[in-house]
């Protein structure tokens, strides 16, 4: 179930994609604002950022093993005062965590990179009607 509900937020984020009429740069202000107060892995890089009109999508990569990735966001979500309400990990080493601060969900997808050593891993928030961020 929330495998679920972390695909049906991926692909409606991506669904307010209008395809051919991207705007990166509005994508990513979008972004800034829907993840407002998430941290990224430290030396990550920015790999796609996809934006619709409510929700968010950043994919980032860095060469560091998938759980010491995971192991980071529990600590650094914990101590940003996200409350953690999931943290799955599956069988082939996909890490699906949901956190929620002050009413804001985020989903924190982290797995292994194919063909290559490292992570690749995605955020996705939504901005909230009537929230302040906007």
């Amino acid at each position: 179930m929330r495998r679920l509900a972390v695909l049906l937020l991926s692909v409606l984020a991506l669904a307010g994609c209008r395809r051919g009429e991207r705007d990166p740069a509005a994508e990513r202000r979008f972004a800034s604002r829907a993840l407002s107060g998430v941290l990224a892995y430290p030396q990550s890089s920015v790999a796609d950022v996809a934006a619709g009109a409510e929700a968010a999508e950043v994919t980032l990569t860095t060469p560091v093993e998938p759980a010491h990735v995971a192991a980071w966001y529990r600590q650094t979500l914990h101590l940003n005062s996200w409350e953690l309400r999931s943290d799955v990990p599956q069988a082939n080493g996909v890490v699906v965590m949901h956190a929620m601060k002050e009413g804001r969900p985020l989903w924190v997808t982290i797995r292994p990179t194919v063909g290559a050593p490292g992570t690749t891993y995605t955020l996705v928030g939504v901005v909230l009607e009537g929230d302040s961020i906007r």
